[in-house]
């Protein structure tokens, strides 16, 4: 599903269709120079403009039609920078970096870094939203929102808490990681 913008026209028509109805405006509008024909012509530009940017953000928000956006997005996903690619591999770099869920690889990659076994990675508990949140406002998270995380490891040794930043800033924000040593 795509936000196209309508020909400018049409929008020029729907403009003039905003004004009284009456002989004034059918020769204002018979006049191309008429400060309503003006008017009308320049708010259609607008409108159009407006639209278009509707469009240009709309892909904006996925990975394979993002464009503007390729920067903050590699600077937000740990190890998805990399500049020196074109913008397809920058791509393909991004939607392999994951959709927002911890990368289960990842934290087992921490792990080895800072010499923990990590034995397990899970995501027990899944939030459920029932239609509409409080105050009869649509939720504006996805079922990601407020997870938690569970880390096992057999061993944390003394490169623990480096261990357990790093984790926490592998995972989105709005994941609470629990860690569970010994087993």
């Amino acid at each position: 599903m795509g936000i196209d913008p309508a020909p400018e026209r049409r929008y020029e028509a729907a403009v003039r269709r905003l004004f009284p109805k009456g002989g004034c405006r059918d020769r204002q509008f018979a006049d191309p120079e008429s400060d309503a024909s003006l008017f009308a012509r320049a708010k259609a530009a607008e409108i159009f403009r407006f639209r278009q940017r509707m469009a240009d953000l709309h892909a904006e928000g996925r990975i394979e039609t993002a464009y503007e956006t390729l920067g903050d997005r590699e600077r937000v996903l740990p190890g998805a920078a990399n500049p020196r690619l074109d913008v397809a591999g920058r791509r393909a770099v991004l939607a392999a970096a994951g959709t927002g869920r911890p990368a289960i690889e990842g934290i087992k990659e921490a792990g080895r870094l800072f010499g923990v076994d990590v034995t397990g990675v899970s995501l027990p508990f899944r939030p459920a939203f029932f239609g509409r949140c409080r105050f009869e406002v649509d939720r504006i998270a996805d079922e990601s929102g407020f997870s938690a995380v569970l880390v096992r490891a057999a061993a944390a040794g003394d490169r623990r808490e480096a261990f357990e930043a790093r984790v926490r800033a592998t995972v989105l924000v709005t994941d609470i990681v629990h860690f569970i040593y010994g087993g």
